[in-house]
């Protein structure tokens, strides 16, 4: 067993055991979530002492860790959800500090965030609401205060005066006071649609991605290395030597397209912005089916995902694998992990230790979660579970094995004889995106009149840049 990767292991252990805690909005579903990852390890402890005696396990057993799994992938959804909704709040709140003139940063963030508690807690007790507004309140309406404040600095340009203010700052100004014209607002019926939620593969959060204003990208890699010509004696000959072999990659922006139509009449009557979803309701389907091909696509008229040089990859170590050829470790079973009493997990750290300790630092694991559930089930050879739970760098919270984090991608395949179900590596050293142009709206009127046409497109490629940053797993024996 390679020593170095057993020692990162302990320090990423010891890393993720005294991590921070998670911001306080996700505190609450991080607690659940630990603690539905506890009982589902000891449904599992009572399914593996089950096995040992009986040789197989007990119908409700099996029904015990379905309902603990449930539970813990329902609570992920539940993280990742609020992680996103975080996310957006700090990016509306750098647009809110631009806005508001303060100074970017956690210095400025926080200064605004107290004056907006402060503004509501006094609000609150001009309306009789005993309730103090604090700076990390979850409902805390930064975009209204900062909107108030701009519309107050033009009320007090027109001397006071409201008439004199444009319609929508006086409506501003006036629809979060009742007795000042809140009244005369209607309350209008929720205009939302609820969507479905679609698995997808979100290669753009770990890839790398590169804009570019040409019609393809480009860039030199060495596919061979130098050669010495070994130790020489003072008078002996030195023959030439080769010298390492440079090729050029390219990789094209395809085009991806939607063509989605509605009529005059339903744009000019519908209650709800009928234009906004269609447009967006498309991006997010072209989305999904631009992620399937940064993990699965051919490269035909598509981005090459990295997946497909699975059919080429090789078992072959980094300094004499020909470049263009991904590396994979066998799990030991046909789609499986090999059985030793329980599960044995040694293929993950033999994977690992395949990636070179330059590219281990922003390393993860990729797969989607049904792999995940049946990983979450290993234990290494001292008893302990390889997958943990914990805050990992930047203070986000979520799964890893062996303290590296994991990013499900749910276009990769389920666990099967032959699959490469699992892929570990450093993705923005070792996949590049690249966009030409972000998504193009076209408003057609003309072409099938009386339908107005949106023709939507975006042109994007994607390919392995770097073969030696990423590693699969071949779920075969050899």
């Amino acid at each position: 067993m390679d020593i170095g990767v057993i020692a990162e292991i302990d320090r990423r252990r010891a890393r993720v055991m005294a991590a921070p805690p998670p911001p306080a909005e996700l505190k609450e579903i991080a607690d659940k979530l630990t603690k539905a990852f506890e009982d589902y390890k000891a449904a599992n402890d009572e399914r593996l002492t089950e096995i040992e005696k009986r040789g197989n396990e007990t119908p409700e057993l099996t029904a015990k860790m379905a309902k603990a799994d449930k539970a813990i992938e329902e609570l992920k959804a539940q993280m990742e959800t609020a992680q996103a909704a975080y996310q957006k709040r700090i990016d509306d709140l750098e647009l809110q500090l631009g806005r508001g003139g303060l100074n970017a940063g956690a210095e400025g963030a926080n200064e605004l965030a107290v004056r907006a508690a402060a503004f509501f807690t006094v609000r609150n007790a001009l309306n009789r609401v005993d309730r103090r507004v604090q700076p990390g309140d979850q409902d805390l309406d930064l975009e209204g205060y900062v909107n108030y404040c701009a519309n107050f600095e033009h009320l007090v340009r027109k001397q006071c005066n409201s008439d004199a203010l444009s319609t929508d700052i006086r409506n501003a100004l006036s629809v979060g006071s009742d007795p000042d014209g809140g009244w005369l607002v209607p309350t209008e019926m929720s205009m939302e649609i609820e969507q479905r939620i679609f698995d997808t593969s979100p290669m753009r959060q770990i890839a790398r991605v590169i804009s570019i204003g040409a019609a393809a990208w480009e860039a030199p890699y060495k596919n061979t290395k130098a050669i010495s010509g070994g130790w020489v004696g003072e008078r002996q000959g030195r023959p030439a030597t080769e010298t390492s072999k440079v090729g050029m990659q390219r990789i094209v922006p395809h085009e991806q397209y939607a063509y989605p139509e509605v009529t005059q009449t339903m744009l000019d009557d519908a209650a709800m912005d009928v234009e906004d979803f269609l447009v967006t309701d498309t991006e997010e389907e072209m989305g999904r089916v631009e992620n399937l091909a940064f993990v699965s696509g051919d490269g035909v008229l598509k981005p090459r995902g990295f997946l497909d040089y699975s059919s080429t990859a090789v078992i072959t170590d980094d300094a004499t694998r020909d470049w263009g050829v991904l590396q994979y470790v066998p799990s030991g079973a046909a789609g499986a992990f090999p059985s030793a009493g329980s599960d044995d997990p040694d293929a993950l750290i033999t994977l690992i230790s395949k990636l070179h300790p330059n590219y281990r630092p922003d390393a993860r694991w990729t797969m989607n979660r049904q792999v995940e559930a049946a990983v979450r089930k290993l234990k290494d050879a001292d008893g302990r579970y390889l997958v943990g739970f914990g805050d990992l760098r930047d203070n986000v919270t979520g799964f890893n094995i062996l303290g590296f984090p994991i990013t499900n991608l749910e276009d990769m395949p389920n666990l099967a004889s032959d699959s490469f179900s699992i892929g570990f590596g450093n993705y923005r050293r070792g996949y590049y995106i690249i966009d030409r142009i972000g998504f193009r709206v076209l408003r057609d009127p003309y072409t099938n009149k009386p339908l107005i046409g949106f023709y939507i497109t975006k042109r994007t490629g994607g390919d392995v840049r770097n073969f030696d940053a990423i590693k699969l797993m071949k779920f075969a024996a050899s």
